[in-house]
């Protein structure tokens, strides 16, 4: 099978000099684009003079700031590099390899061909976590990280756009990049891949020909470095029969641009298992509204009783291998059971069959104390759980060892603990200790049974999110709604000493009027809460009501709902009044879905569906967006 060649056109390019460095960009940028370029550039540059300096840049959605983000930081990385490379060859003899790096330059990404036979393998790809030394690199390793794998496709296909060539990586799940046709698409494909890699006998075969994803000739040192993503590097990987998933991680040791989710970079574990080194990184997080959130999460912890059973059970199979090692693992586990056992018939009601007790401060550190978890003793079984989940790790190793699913729940269980008892207990105070009891159905069956779970809540984010901003070179966070700035940067507990709010494209004070009505014309309150949304009086007065602003916008109204199903309920009570009929008088409507879980697919079938109605001539069909928004929110 041979994929087609993917080839990219050399990008037109004008070039701008900000800051003294030149700054390739695929046309001639616009104000707010150059304002945002400055700001990047002059963080990067107080970086390096001071090693240390963060960004919050503001900008609306559709002022391409993907676009400039790629672009500043790519010439300041360049120009950073071209200064070091000279300064390393007037004091030292220049090192070949990094001579030969062709950064600025595009190529061919052809996966058609696979390498020669006598080709030596990359031992980097089955041997990641072996805790080599790193090589010295040039220039920072820039981070770009997004929510979710569709935003990261978007991203490069904004990255296509530039002239900046380098050495790439895109990580992502074995779910989205596994080339074993046997287990590809599988829920549980985590799990079967490292239950198969422990198989000596047979193994995985693509696992072993990774190297050859890797070491394509359209991707190996030397190359073009051209621009690809995920589905690029499977087509690779299936052409080749190599994993595409260890072959992006052994790229990403070498990247000078590595495109991965949030979770990649925020989630302690997460990192750690990937193997990322963040130490003097540029990181970029963009669509980063949400990052107190994710920061939370991250530092958080939620573990059913079952599944620490099953790490019980797992590592008493494994004490009489190293009981220095697992015995007080399985005591520390044993007494947190013991804990929960004591616990659950004592929580407090929080909803129907859903039961719930938590501690903060003193009250969670003398809960845990109660487990026999305490800040004397958690050294020790932080080294002992460290131990337990290297050995895990080692994909090779004839050593028994926990399974994925338990060096998980391990591993999250210490990340956890480790951040509620670090700085000398300091940051007991940002967690919360929960207990909770509840219904759950089991897997495959229709049958309920209680269930407890241990939690260990992060809430404060700038726990998790101080020690990114302090191990890096520059964190820059970047969304269309970042503001109040002082509340976010205070949430997160790192000063960010260049911010940006760059102007929306409209004029705020001609073209927006906001404003919150709150009864229909009738004087009916306009209440979409559970208790009046069912209520024809209400539902009569909101079809009013848009009505009556239908009148008053030109052009078109975008209206949207708390849910689906509230919206389906006023479209069919409004057409059996006739209200329907009148609003589709007033503006031609068009009613469109939005799955969350694949929501950029949706929106672009709504887009080529518009865009055909506008092709076949047909402007009566096509809804007119853009000058009224309404907004329907429960009180």
């Amino acid at each position: 099978m041979k994929p087609p060649a993917i080839r990219n056109p050399a990008p037109a390019k004008t070039v701008v000099h900000i800051g003294g460095i030149p700054v390739e960009f695929p046309f001639p940028p616009y104000g707010t684009q150059l304002a945002f370029m400055n700001r990047v550039i002059s963080t990067l540059d107080r970086a390096h003079r001071e090693g240390r300096s963060h960004a919050l840049l503001e900008s609306p959605t559709g002022t391409g700031k993907s676009l400039s983000l790629l672009c500043s930081t790519l010439a300041w990385k360049q120009n950073f590099k071209s200064k070091n490379l000279y300064s390393k060859l007037t004091h030292s003899k220049p090192d070949p390899a990094a001579l030969s790096d062709p950064i600025g330059h595009g190529g061919g990404f052809i996966p058609g061909t696979q390498p020669s036979g006598n080709q030596e393998p990359a031992p980097s790809v089955a041997g990641r976590t072996s805790g080599k030394k790193r090589k010295e690199k040039l220039s920072p390793t820039i981070y770009y990280a997004l929510r979710t794998h569709s935003q990261i496709s978007q991203v490069i296909k904004e990255y296509r756009k530039t002239s900046y060539r380098v050495p790439m990586a895109v990580l992502a799940s074995r779910k989205n990049y596994c080339t074993n046709m046997k287990y590809r698409g599988m829920d549980n494909v985590d799990e079967k891949c490292k239950s198969l890699l422990k198989e000596k006998d047979v193994g995985c075969n693509e696992f072993k020909n990774a190297h050859k994803v890797k070491c394509h000739p359209s991707l190996e040192k030397g190359g073009c470095n051209e621009v690809h993503d995920i589905e690029d590097l499977v087509k690779v990987g299936q052409v080749v029969g190599g994993c595409s998933y260890f072959a992006a991680q052994a790229m990403a040791e070498n990247a000078e641009l590595v495109f991965c989710p949030y979770s990649y970079i925020i989630n302690p574990v997460i990192r750690k298992a990937m193997d990322l080194d963040i130490n003097g990184a540029i990181i970029i997080l963009d669509e980063a509204h949400n990052m107190e959130d994710i920061s939370r999460d991250a530092g958080s912890i939620d573990v059913e009783e079952d599944v620490l059973f099953q790490l019980l059970t797992e590592l008493e199979q494994l004490v009489l291998n190293d009981a220095m090692t697992y015995k007080p693992l399985i005591e520390m586990l044993q007494d947190i059971i013991n804990w929960i056992d004591r616990r659950k018939n004592s929580l407090g009601r929080h909803d129907f069959q859903h039961y719930i007790s938590c501690w903060t401060g003193d009250d969670a550190l003398k809960e845990l104390q109660d487990a026999n978890v305490s800040r004397q003793c958690f050294p020790i079984l932080q080294e002992c759980a460290t131990k337990a989940i290297r050995v895990a790790s080692d994909a090779e190793s004839n050593v028994p060892q926990l399974s994925g699913k338990a060096a998980t729940a391990l591993e999250g269980l210490f990340s956890s603990l480790s951040y509620f008892f670090s700085e000398n207990g300091a940051h007991v105070c940002d967690y919360q200790l929960a207990l909770q009891r509840h219904i759950k159905r089991v897997a495959g069956s229709a049958v309920n049974i209680w269930a407890n779970t241990f939690s260990l809540w992060c809430l404060n984010p700038a726990v998790v999110f101080r020690e990114i901003a302090d191990l890096s070179l520059s964190v820059i966070l970047t969304s269309g709604t970042l503001s109040p700035m002082n509340s976010f940067s205070s949430e997160l507990g790192v000063p960010f000493s260049t911010s940006l709010e760059a102007p929306h494209v409209i004029d705020t004070e001609s073209q927006l009027w906001a404003a919150i009505i709150s009864r229909g014309p009738r004087s009916y309150p306009l209440n979409a809460s559970y208790k009046t949304a069912d209520s024809y009086a209400f539902q009569d007065s909101l079809g009013t009501s848009i009505e009556e602003i239908c009148k008053i916008v030109p052009g078109g109204c975008l209206i949207f709902f708390p849910s689906y199903k509230l919206m389906e309920k006023l479209s069919c009570r409004w057409q059996e009044t006739g209200q329907w009929a009148r609003l589709n008088a007033r503006k031609p409507l068009f009613v469109g879905k939005i799955c969350p879980s694949s929501s950029f697919s949706h929106q672009c079938f709504i887009y080529l569906h518009m865009k055909d109605l506008v092709d076949n001539n047909n402007p009566s069909k096509i809804p007119q967006w853009g000058l009224g928004r309404v907004g329907l929110h429960r009180t």
